[in-house]
């Protein structure tokens, strides 16, 4: 099917007939006119197709191929190590140490450190690091004497902590984003 569209609003003008029915659609094309003062009217032609080319058809999409597409990213492969231990405990409260070690192969400058209490524990001073908890999960930064952790080494940072009901091991360590290992 071939649609030709022409300007009819000036007198003098007639419909252009289509020439070639594969003829590109912005074929520009000149229409014959009665009277010596006409101007080229240019036709717009759209080529219908019934039958679809390999070049036309979209590609098909599986409910496998959009859930892929939405799911979140991998986590980083452990880049770490950490060694947790409470140095001090009494009744209400606690002192801790976490030793983390970039087992990376990239030099981190800030670093980050998480992790997650399970019973409710809050930090309530730290040293060697920057705390904030938000929750159950408390983010240790960088200060400004140990920004810089290379492969291989370590940093040890402490804290004081509070408790209400029992004192467990804080779970799911990250050092910028990736899990660490404990040990």
């Amino acid at each position: 099917m071939i649609i030709a569209v022409t300007s009819e609003s000036s007198p003098g003008r007639q419909a252009a007939l289509a020439g070639d029915p594969l003829a590109p659609a912005t074929t520009p094309r000149i229409v014959a006119s009665t009277t010596p003062s006409a101007t080229p009217v240019p036709t717009v032609l759209r080529q219908v197709s019934t039958s679809a080319s390999p070049t036309t058809t979209a590609p098909k999409t599986t409910a496998a191929t959009s859930q892929a597409q939405v799911a979140a990213p991998p986590a980083p492969v452990a880049s770490c190590t950490v060694h947790y231990a409470v140095t001090d405990q009494w009744n209400n409260g606690f002192t801790a140490g976490v030793a983390v070690t970039n087992t990376g192969n990239q030099t981190l400058s800030p670093w980050s450190a998480t992790w997650n209490f399970t019973a409710g524990q809050r930090v309530t001073h730290s040293w060697n690091g920057d705390y904030s908890q938000s929750g159950s999960r408390v983010t240790m930064k960088a200060v400004s004497y140990n920004l810089t952790l290379a492969p291989g080494a370590t940093v040890d940072i402490g804290f004081n902590g509070a408790f209400d009901h029992g004192n467990p091991t804080p779970v799911g360590f990250t050092l910028d984003g990736a899990r660490c290992a404990t040990n």
